[in-house]
């Protein structure tokens, strides 16, 4: 191992020393809540979050059911099956994609509706949704990006010789996306930890994740801002471990990165992990160019939704508003909410629209609406406790992600199975099954954390940076969102990035010596 000298590498040392602490925090909150607590939803009209006391004997069953097979299947496995285990894994994403298409029968609908109505504009070059006043762009002017990509594609469907239904085509993109997804997270895995057996792991959890796969029925920024981080967080991962053309590693990773922010605003949380992993890199390896990159990065982040819009405000001659503002969702976060505690409510569309889309003025209203909950938890502490534990469960312990929500919207002809799954019998399944799942997940972060805690204390130098990207990600995910809107929805990305940590927990689980890091 690379013996590290100066005040950097000490540095580094420290701030890894506090991630790998907080990880260790972090994933046993996380593994606490999902074994004991469950989060779902009363039906899917109303949509309220509930949180119910996990039921032992079937969660004891799913768990041990899953448990039992992945041991056989990463016990058995070898490095040359892997590849095969890999093979099955995206024809399993596929088939089910596809599947989901032909008898889900979802819909855009609420926001992902408008989003798509304004892409079918795009697409034929008729921009007059880029206007002031009521337009829905006046009120999310971030969705711009989202329009344009889904506006991208559909111009390209249809291009297509023959009748295809749009919205149909583009599940099939997602669906493809997802399987990059998965093989960008396996390459990741395989280049980071170098052992079959953790590769198989997270091929085994892959071919299980059906709330992931459900998510390619819709169509919004979740699905292809993530294929992006992921892509995103290997390409890092190269830079760091010298693979491959370092200038092309760095494109990739710069234009992976924006496309994530692009397409889904709150993917600015990952490009802030991916600067303070750079930051990180430069204070172990000392190149400036990190630096320089993480510079880059960023600012391409942040630019890169306003120079769209003021692109097509110039190309149209109209003006774009503001958008609701920061205040108003920081207030509603604080707020009760129809489905659950700082779930969205409509305080902040409202406000701004009531105060004549005044941006001051929806500022004065929301500052005093949040001085006002600050004063009724200082005087009801119970109250507050009760209030962001809830926030926090009906987000966190949600084994579903929100992904029967979220695609609950048809076009008419969804098949009676998957009525069931929606509304039925199936639901509870669904729910109970893929609850084990989550504790598998969280449990398996869990020990990789501890045991990545240990590793840090013992070689105390030459230590990988990379593999923080994930957990810095979920870690900032639950920071933003226990003081924004709530919504389990918002934690599949979360959710996603644990996955590569369970995979390597749960070869230790197995009795598998793993080392986290590698010698420089």
């Amino acid at each position: 191992m690379r013996k590290e000298k100066g005040i950097l590498p000490k540095i580094k040392y420290v701030l890894i020393m506090i991630l790998s602490v907080l990880s260790v925090a972090f994933t046993l909150l996380l593994m606490l809540s999902a074994i004991t607590r469950t989060a779902v939803a009363n039906n899917m009209t109303e949509q309220m979050m509930t949180v119910e006391w996990e039921k032992p004997f079937s969660s004891l069953f799913c768990f041990g059911l899953f448990a039992i097979i992945g041991f056989i299947v990463v016990k058995r496995s070898s490095e040359y099956n892997q590849r095969l285990l890999f093979s099955i894994t995206i024809l399993i994403h596929a088939a089910v994609g596809v599947a989901l298409i032909v008898f889900g029968r979802t819909g855009p609908a609420g926001d992902p509706g408008v989003v798509y109505s304004m892409a079918e504009q795009a697409a034929v070059g008729n921009y007059g949704f880029v206007s002031s006043g009521e337009s829905y762009l006046s009120y999310y002017p971030q969705q711009i990006g989202l329009t344009v990509f889904l506006g991208l594609l559909l111009k390209g469907i249809n291009l297509i010789p023959f009748n295809v239904s749009p919205h149909h085509a583009i599940k099939v993109i997602y669906v493809i996306l997802n399987c990059v997804s998965v093989t960008f997270g396996y390459l990741f895995v395989k280049e980071k930890w170098k052992n079959y057996k953790v590769n198989v792991a997270f091929l085994y959890l892959s071919m299980l994740n059906l709330p992931f796969m459900m998510y390619s029925s819709f169509i919004y920024g979740e699905v292809p801002s993530f294929t992006a981080m992921t892509a995103a967080a290997y390409f890092l991962l190269r830079i760091e471990k010298k693979k491959g053309p370092e200038v092309l590693n760095m494109i990739l990773f710069v234009l992976s990165l924006v496309l994530a922010v692009f397409v889904r605003k709150n993917s600015l949380i990952f490009a802030i992990a991916t600067l303070i992993v750079l930051v990180l890199m430069f204070l172990g390896k000392k190149k400036s160019w990190m630096l320089v990159l993480a510079v880059t990065a960023m600012a391409l982040c942040i630019c890169v939704l306003p120079l769209t819009l003021k692109y097509f405000e110039n190309k149209t001659g109209s003006k774009v508003d503001s958008g609701v503002t920061m205040y108003s969702y920081l207030a509603m976060g604080m707020q009760e909410g129809g489905r659950g505690p700082g779930w969205y409510n409509g305080f902040n569309y409202n406000t701004y629209r009531d105060t004549g889309m005044n941006t001051e003025e929806a500022n004065k209203i929301s500052s005093e609406a949040i001085k006002e909950r600050k004063q009724y938890f200082k005087d009801n502490p119970k109250e507050a406790v009760k209030f962001y534990t809830d926030k926090f469960l009906t987000q966190w312990s949600d084994p579903t992600l929100a992904s029967c929500q979220a695609t609950w919207a048809d076009f008419g002809g969804r098949s009676e199975f998957m009525v069931s799954v929606y509304e039925g019998k199936n639901n509870q399944y669904y729910v109970m099954l893929f609850n084990a799942f989550q504790n598998m997940v969280c449990i398996g972060a869990f020990i990789w954390s501890l045991l990545n805690l240990k590793t840090v204390m013992t070689e105390k130098k030459g230590l990988e940076t990379v593999v923080y990207l994930g957990i810095i990600t979920v870690i900032g995910g639950f920071i933003f969102h226990m003081i924004w809107e709530a919504n389990s929805r918002y934690i599949f990305p979360y959710a996603m990035l644990l996955m590569p940590y369970a995979a390597s927990g749960i070869a230790q689980i197995f009795h598998f010596r793993l080392k986290d890091y590698e010698e420089d």
